[in-house]
């Protein structure tokens, strides 16, 4: 019998639409775009100083490497989706 895995809200999105994705049909044209996309994300880049507690900073050392990633790739990653979400409150 196989066991369901928990899905999270953006892997259900993906599971739930599956059907309706469309295969790229010219993968030169969207590398491209994608190469200009992610070049322009990395030059604005802006290097700030913040202080915070160092348990919490632990925590996500630990979380970071968990996922395989640098510390600070995760913080940045985690700040990026706080920002770009909508909250409700």
């Amino acid at each position: 019998m196989k066991q369901k895995i928990p899905l999270d809200e953006f892997e259900q999105d993906i599971e739930d639409n599956f059907q309706h994705l469309e295969p790229i049909l010219d993968m030169e044209t969207q590398m491209a775009a994608l190469r200009k996309a992610a070049s322009l994300h990395s030059t604005k880049r802006k290097s700030i100083t913040l202080r915070i507690h160092a348990m919490d900073l632990e925590a996500m050392k630990i979380n970071a490497s968990k996922v395989g990633i640098p510390y600070q790739t995760y913080i940045n990653m985690l700040i990026h989706k706080d920002a770009t979400s909508e909250h409700k409150w």
